[in-house]
């Protein structure tokens, strides 16, 4: 089923985000809206199972609501715990909309990641590394949302950090790199035969020691959907080169939620387009947004929670580059992981931007 878009105008985005969770503390809304969603998941008895999970998913989201507020207002010191258990009870609440019975046992109640449990004396939390367990909240996420070959996969912080748009000034700040490129995609009107036409930065081409032609190629065997791509030949040099995506059924990539409908592209909360350059191999790149941060604040809230001294180094040490993305991470995460949960529990991609 295609993703819808809906873009909302509004004075402030997070504000207007919560408001939009508010349809989900009403329990007879509740109820008619799991009812809807067990009913088109094939499930037996939908509107029993829909009274089961009512009251628990309503609880999720407003104790979800509190944890966001009291993260948005403490000291960076504790904010990683509370911004975990926020998006935690979230996560959960997400859950619900698939399995009425969550938890079922105990097993699906554990974080389902787990971090480096000896942190070394020249410990870096940039090279840190967090690995997906076979039980727990995480792993029962990735079944259900058809990610399962995320069971048993590492990443370290770096290559988390570098998967979220809005990141990357500090980004090029700390690691002297870039990990996305902006996308340019041309206005509706532009539209032709060959497809909708974007311009990617020639050094992306560089970087990734392809020629267009076999750019294209990689971009065409990564696809998991119906999205083609093809190149335009330009005679002369230019700092970009021009593509066409081209999909069956939707003319731009502004008219649906799934966007470019691709792993190497992502997404800004203001619904603009990057570009990650990888070589295709391993799932890092493939990571979908909402595990990102997920993996990121599981790691900073057993640091806070844990290892009290070492993260006071990190967050107040002299020689620390780390809490600039940190302290920015949580900033983006506090506004940007409920507006992720609020696409899925709605099944539309929702982009509030300021008026």
């Amino acid at each position: 089923m295609d993703t819808p878009l809906r873009r909302i105008l509004c004075d402030s985005p997070e504000d207007k985000m919560w408001n939009l969770f508010l349809l989900l503390e009403n329990e007879a809304g509740v109820r008619r809206f799991l009812e809807q969603k067990y009913r088109a998941q094939g499930r037996e008895r939908p509107e029993k199972a829909a009274f089961r999970a009512a009251q628990p998913l309503m609880f999720y989201v407003k104790q979800a609501r509190e944890y966001y507020r009291a993260a948005r207002m403490t000291d960076l010191f504790v904010r990683p715990l509370l911004t975990y258990y926020g998006m935690m009870t979230l996560s959960k609440a997400l859950m619900l909309t698939v399995d009425p019975d969550y938890p079922a046992n105990t097993a699906v109640m554990r974080h389902g990641v787990s971090t480096r449990k000896r942190k070394r004396a020249d410990f870096r939390f940039f090279q840190d590394e967090v690995r997906v367990q076979r039980e727990g909240l995480f792993p029962e996420l990735a079944r259900h949302w058809g990610w399962a070959e995320l069971i048993g996969e590492r990443w370290t912080m770096k290559d988390l950090f570098a998967l979220i748009p809005e990141l990357q000034d500090g980004y090029r700040q700390v690691f002297r790199e870039e990990s996305l490129y902006p996308v340019v995609v041309w206005p509706t009107a532009s539209v032709g035969e060959r497809g909708m036409p974007f311009f990617l930065e020639e050094r992306i081409l560089d970087r990734l020691h392809l020629t267009p032609r076999a750019f294209t190629h990689r971009l065409q065997a990564a696809g998991k959907g119906e999205a083609a791509f093809d190149w335009e030949e330009q005679a002369d040099t230019h700092p970009s080169f021009r593509l066409f995506w081209h999909h069956p059924r939707v003319s731009h990539v502004d008219h649906w939620g799934e966007g470019f409908d691709h792993p190497f592209f992502r997404e800004d909360a203001q619904g603009r387009y990057f570009f990650h350059p990888t070589d295709g191999s391993g799932l890092a790149s493939c990571l979908p947004e909402i595990f990102v941060h997920y993996l990121l604040l599981f790691a900073l809230s057993m640091l806070c929670r844990y290892e009290p001294p070492l993260w006071g180094e990190i967050i107040y040490g002299f020689a620390s580059e780390e809490r600039v993305l940190i302290e920015e991470f949580l900033q983006v995460t506090q506004r940007k992981f409920p507006n992720l949960v609020l696409n899925q529990l709605f099944e539309e991609k929702i982009v509030l931007v300021r008026s």
